[in-house]
């Protein structure tokens, strides 16, 4: 029961922070209940597909269709964000002067909404997934009972649910005429959040450059494993160990919106500098293939080999096997990787160049049992 508990919270709270967040952003508007209610019931909709397909996702694309799918779910999110945040520069000064007589802005702000809708169904899909096969894996590895699995998980759902509201009434809290202007920040924030995982997503599967594999470490300070870490992952694509694109992807959109939303009033001048930013980040997009391929299986959930000796400064991949007949996902916090690997399927680990030293590795369904080392020299 516990161990549900906690993993549904945990992932039930991403996704539950940002539906507070849309749900602040549209207070006042009608009819959100039904298109925040929509949201949430096609991304449960879409976990379940996702969690069904997790295989046939898995191998497309050399076992990088995984990735491609998760990066492209979020660039559409990021899309969508940055369509509200245009839509809220040019109508939030009015809809807050007009609060309690919305008007001809019914029709207006239900395109916002379904926006929002659409963010909030990504982020329980995404969500949604994992917990689907976190607890499949729990019900086949451990024999743990239905009852015990189904109140764990009801709990933990509770609470974050409870977190989403409090969250929720916090926004709710800020004066009216300030509101608008403080979601859109937080918005344009998890537009950004959103920016950087899909970069990262991209360079794990060796799409985009690195730009710097860690560009810091601040996982002394606040781990992004934990529950506030977690959170702000979610909130603002916090990361402990970020890549130099995944930094790039992040400020580079932050910037974007935050001249797109002063554009209202300077179209030409920020429609230059958008371009420009734009440019100079395509301008760097280049990327040599890793060539070496190494061989890594789930055998009785444990690794096998749990001791890779791999080529320092340089590019190679994993070929990562799961022959147990349960999901389990491949993740190291050193090397910013983790990947769901599906029961009889095979996906590949992108990584380096890394410097000479020994990267710990473990299974996230199965981490008492599945622990390896990575050894670079």
């Amino acid at each position: 029961m516990f161990v549900s508990l906690i993993v549904v919270f945990r992932e039930a709270m991403e996704a539950g922070l940002i539906v507070g967040i849309v749900l602040a952003a549209s207070a006042g508007v009608p009819t959100r209940g039904r298109w925040i209610a929509a949201g949430i019931g096609a991304g449960i909709v879409g976990a379940c597909l996702v969690a069904a397909f997790a295989g046939a996702l898995s191998n497309a694309f050399e076992g990088t269709g995984q990735e491609a799918f998760t990066a492209v779910i979020l660039m559409f999110a990021v899309a969508m964000l940055t369509w509200h945040v245009a839509w809220m520069s040019h109508h939030g000064r009015q809809m807050a002067a007009e609060f309690r007589q919305i008007g001809q802005q019914v029709k207006l702000g239900q395109k916002s909404l379904a926006a929002l809708g659409f963010v909030v169904a990504i982020a329980v899909m995404r969500e949604g997934a994992e917990v689907v096969l976190f607890l499949y894996g729990i019900v086949i590895g451990s024999h743990t009972g239905v009852v015990s699995l189904a109140l764990g998980g009801v709990a933990g759902l509770l609470l974050a649910g409870l977190l989403s509201w409090l969250m929720y009434r916090g926004l709710l809290a800020i004066p009216v005429h300030r509101l608008f202007t403080v979601t859109n920040g937080l918005i344009a924030l998890l537009a950004a959040g959103m920016a950087g995982q899909a970069a990262a997503v991209l360079h794990s599967v060796d799409l985009l450059p690195g730009w710097g594999e860690q560009l810091w470490d601040t996982s002394f300070i606040l781990d992004d494993h934990g529950i506030l870490g977690k959170a702000l992952h979610a909130l603002i694509g916090y990361s402990a160990r970020p890549s130099g694109i995944q930094v790039a992807a992040w400020v580079g959109t932050l910037s974007v919106l935050i001249l797109l939303s002063r554009a209202i009033g300077r179209p030409k001048r920020a429609q230059v500098a958008m371009v420009a930013a734009l440019c100079v980040f395509l301008a760097g997009i280049r990327q040599a293939r890793a060539e070496d391929v190494i061989q890594l299986e789930f055998r009785n959930h444990r690794f096998v080999p749990d001791r890779l000796i791999v080529p320092a400064n340089q590019k190679f991949r994993i070929l990562v096997k799961n022959n147990d007949d349960t999901a389990d996902e491949f993740e190291s916090a050193e090397l910013n990787r983790e990947k769901l690997v599906a029961p009889g399927q095979t996906v590949t680990v992108f990584l380096g160049p890394l410097n000479p030293g020994e990267y710990k590795f473990f299974g996230d369904f199965h981490h008492d049992t599945a622990q390896g080392v990575l050894i670079a020299k």
